[in-house]
């Protein structure tokens, strides 16, 4: 089995809290991956004295942490500061926070603050790796030395000073922000989001919506080869064309956001708080083990639907803690995985590699 794999310490980041609309559980997992790169926020940012907005995010980086770690420090700051926000017009505020932060991710200081990043991620690994050989020497094989040795290295050119972090990593972003009386999902990249009725159904109004705005994300690129695509554990495609930082593929005109491959302009989502019981996020990387492990091919529908039963089901002891409950669903998703993969398409593939994380919501009736 892949060394990876082997000596994954399943390191955890359980949550959990309560206020008077609802109580929540965050936890996220870190398998394969040497290091964090999906990040948390759960924050309040107070409005006025009196009222309260509730924030709750995931941002998933891709080639590494450095964008999805400065996003979820600094988001809730950034939002706070917004016109709009201040006037109460969640949606264009949170419209216009996405994009400002993605196009500040330009800007010297801000890259300087992602090199710190870098270095200090760097210095980490090291300490993990020296551990990884130390305890591994012995199964560690061309390839696994390779990886080691690549890591988070994809930028490591001469004029290392003008390099533009953003021009080679990235990230997804998903917000969801709470009032007394509306949610706000905020969604740019490929987390997922589940809302659960009160009559313990799925609002498959987001879903035929979702589905809408994707086909129109195929239309807006218009042909195929400057799509952005990723792959499933399966090797289906899934479309990539909204996030933060890769502004390799945002080059047309920084000016104008519509001619290109990737934006970091929101799709969003409102829906009455009378209409919720449950909210389920959750990054791509759970999606992907969801489909290999539950043989449901790609679909979204029975996806959604596999993950509310577990958690409609496993939170009537309300002895548990939500964070708990996530945790032994990425804990029972890992195993059932490994034990209907081989080790070599373990190691083959990517799903573990990767890190798992969810935000439950609960809402009081």
């Amino acid at each position: 089995m892949g060394v990876e794999i082997d000596s994954q310490e399943l390191e955890k980041e359980p949550k959990d809290g309560k206020n008077n609309l609802f109580k929540y559980g965050i936890n996220k997992i870190q398998t394969g991956k040497k290091t964090f790169e999906v990040f948390n926020i759960n924050n309040t940012i107070n409005l006025t004295p009196e009222k309260i907005i509730n924030i709750f995010g995931i941002f998933d980086g891709h080639s590494g942490n450095e964008i999805a770690q400065y996003l979820s420090d600094n988001f809730c700051n950034e939002l706070s500061k917004n016109g709009n926000f201040k006037i109460e017009n969640y949606e264009k505020a949170l419209n216009e926070t996405f994009i400002n932060m993605d196009k500040s991710l330009r800007n010297e200081d801000i890259n300087n603050i992602l090199m710190e990043y870098s270095q200090k991620n760097k210095l980490k690994l090291k300490e993990k790796l020296d551990k990884l050989f130390k305890d591994n020497k012995d199964e560690l094989n061309e390839d696994d030395l390779l990886g080691i040795n690549t890591f988070m290295d994809i930028i490591n050119p001469d004029n290392i000073e003008d390099v533009l972090i953003s021009d080679y990593m990235g990230s997804s972003g998903l917000i969801i922000l709470i009032d007394e009386n509306n949610t706000f999902i905020a969604n740019a990249g490929n987390s997922h989001f589940i809302i659960i009725n009160k009559q313990l159904e799925i609002n498959n109004k987001i879903i035929e919506k979702q589905k809408k705005l994707e086909e129109q994300e195929i239309k807006r690129v218009k042909i195929e080869k400057r799509i952005k695509y990723g792959k499933n554990i399966k090797g289906e495609k899934f479309l990539y064309t909204r996030g933060f930082g890769d502004y390799q593929l945002k080059k047309n005109n920084l000016n104008n956001i519509d001619p290109q491959e990737i934006l970091s302009e929101p799709f969003i989502y409102e829906v009455n708080n009378k209409d919720i019981k449950y909210i389920i996020a959750f990054n791509q990387a759970l999606y992907e083990i969801l489909i290999n492990t539950n043989d449901l091919d790609n679909n979204i529908n029975n996806i959604y639907k596999k993950i509310s039963q577990y958690f409609i089901e496993e939170l009537k002891d309300e002895q548990k803690s939500i964070s708990d409950v996530i945790s032994q669903y990425f804990e029972n998703l890992i195993q059932i995985y490994k034990d209907n993969t081989s080790d070599n398409n373990i190691k083959n593939n990517k799903s573990l590699t990767n890190n798992l994380s969810c935000v439950f919501i609960e809402f009081f009736s």
